[in-house]
């Protein structure tokens, strides 16, 4: 079956987000030969498009976050970093938005070649152009890309040693681990102590000297007229950000990720407050980077989400441990934004904590969060939230099932049409007949609750007249616009005396009323 879905992807010519998405989340269960026609699938289309294909890109990066241990080669690796840094340095002077895609990329890219030892990069065609490259995007006016610049040149750092920074912490603990970029095991019960410790021996033997972060200079002191530009964000990042040696961060930050892969969010959050780097700004930023993917990641429960913000609650307020570094404040508040915003994931507790944050600190940070707030949020995604599946899917088409989204699409266009500008006045009920008068209360809040219920039947009883056909197309429309493709619930408003013998297949013939197929309604009563 995996196979087929794999082949009814490569035979489509036009590919978009919603087949990519699909097919990438194959990666933890495929062999390794469906691994590679894969990536030589991604690969291919990345290579031979004239403009950069976003949703190559991002499954090409996703397939190997995603790849099963033992399917990454090094000299596939080399390929695709090769092929990624040729277009990286084609795209410059170019969209920025371009160009950190493709950073992200590459961090990946370098962090599984990281992982799986690769060490016979040629210095002249690939390694020392890629890091004059990555090095240069410092001077970009783009504080996210100046970050992302930050980690793929940390990870590249890593790739010509017999022995990484990472690997060297990983040995350290007594630990065998495998990288982040596959489902892996043999991370459970990793001795935190260990690997901090192991992390303090990297730091104390690092090439270079490592410069004392300096927290005075990041405070919130001049950023009132500053922010607006992101020139503060910027500056901050210049300075900050490491593109000379190797640095404790990017270990530290790939032992953030193997906890997060395992589900270790206590350990996570352990080490990212004992880690001797958890005042550096590089090491900050990608703590809140994980946080807010962990917050706007619907696979995890509500209440790891929750907490997911209110540790980028607690960074943000508690200046006395996490230092005032402006660039990281305004890094939390874009996070939040985008979690809060109706474009992102719309999450309640994000903007409950946006309106609270308001007034913390004094009149320098209110002056940044008023700055971050006006300018809105940034227009990089967190990386996480995959669109709705293509209708019909990649999967629906293997097992030749009907599609259904699209009529019922139609028929959503339909009803909400027909609906108008009708102006509609909520109606207030009461439990009974026999119920007193000053017991009434909202009907489409009742209603509601009853549907979020294990219930099966709601009466809804009153005189001709009373307003009980327009209530029940505003519940009709209401449903509609909260429809979710392939899994909400589908609104059906009965007209009980067109229908021939109603107490026969009522809803049948109601979808046959409306042009679905026997295919299709079958279909539905299956799976629906």
């Amino acid at each position: 079956m995996v196979t087929e879905v794999i082949r009814v992807f490569k035979r489509d010519e036009i590919k978009d987000a919603k087949a990519v998405a699909e097919v990438v989340c194959l990666s933890p269960v495929l062999n390794k030969d469906s691994f590679h026609e894969l990536l030589r699938e991604f690969y291919s289309g990345i290579d031979h498009s004239g403009l950069l294909n976003f949703h190559h890109l991002e499954g090409l990066a996703q397939l190997i976050q995603g790849a099963g241990p033992g399917h990454l080669d090094a000299d596939d690796l080399v390929k695709i970093l090769n092929l990624l840094s040729k277009r990286l340095r084609d795209t410059h002077q170019q969209s920025t938005r371009h160009m950190y895609h493709l950073t992200l990329a590459v961090s990946h890219i370098l962090d599984a070649m990281a992982d799986t030892r690769v060490t016979d990069l040629d210095r002249e065609t690939l390694h020392e152009p890629l890091s004059i490259y990555l090095a240069e995007l410092k001077e970009s006016s783009d504080p996210y890309l100046v970050y992302q610049a930050a980690y793929a040149y940390q990870a590249l750092l890593c790739i010509p040693d017999n022995e990484t920074a990472w690997q060297a912490a990983m040995r350290r603990t007594g630990k065998v681990m495998q990288g982040v970029s596959g489902v892996v095991s043999g991370v459970k019960g990793l001795d935190l102590i260990k690997f901090i410790d192991g992390l303090d021996h990297i730091r104390d033997g690092l090439t270079g000297v490592l410069r004392t972060v300096d927290l005075v200079k990041t405070t919130y002191t001049g950023v009132t007229t500053l922010v607006a530009s992101g020139q503060c964000f910027r500056d901050c990042l210049k300075e900050r950000f490491s593109f000379e040696h190797k640095r404790d961060w990017y270990s530290a930050l790939r032992g953030a990720d193997v906890m997060i892969r395992d589900g270790d969010l206590e350990m996570f959050r352990k080490l990212v407050c004992e880690a001797q780097c958890r005042v550096d700004p590089a090491f900050q930023w990608g703590v809140c980077q994980r946080l807010g993917r962990i917050a706007a990641d619907s696979a995890w429960d509500v209440i790891t989400r929750q907490s997911a913000v209110a540790f980028l609650g607690e960074i943000y307020r508690n200046d006395a441990v996490w230092g005032q570094q402006a660039s990281v404040k305004q890094w939390i508040l874009n996070i939040l934004m985008q979690l809060a915003s109706p474009s992102g994931s719309s999450l309640s507790f994000a903007e409950t904590l946006l309106i609270e944050l308001e007034t913390n600190g004094d009149h320098k940070k209110q002056a940044l969060y008023r700055g971050c707030r006006e300018n809105g949020p940034v227009s990089y995604p967190l990386g996480i939230a995959l669109p709705d599946l293509a209708s019909p899917s990649l999967l629906d088409r293997v097992q030749n099932r009907p599609d259904v989204e699209g009529n019922l699409r139609v028929l959503k266009k339909q009803r909400t049409k027909e609906r108008g500008t009708t102006v509609y006045i909520p109606p207030q009920t009461k439990a009974s007949f026999q119920a007193a008068d000053d017991s009434r209360f909202p009907l489409m809040e009742k209603v509601k609750e009853f549907l979020e219920s294990e219930q099966k039947v709601f009466l809804l009883l009153g005189d001709s007249g009373s307003g009980k056909s327009t209530f029940s197309r505003e519940l009709e429309f209401e449903l509609w616009r909260a429809y979710k493709t392939k899994t909400g619930r589908i609104p059906l408003l009965i007209n009980l005396p067109s229908i021939d013998k109603p107490e026969h297949d009522m809803i049948s013939k109601q979808f046959r009323k409306a042009g679905f197929t026997e295919s299709q309604i079958c279909e539905l009563k299956h799976y629906r």
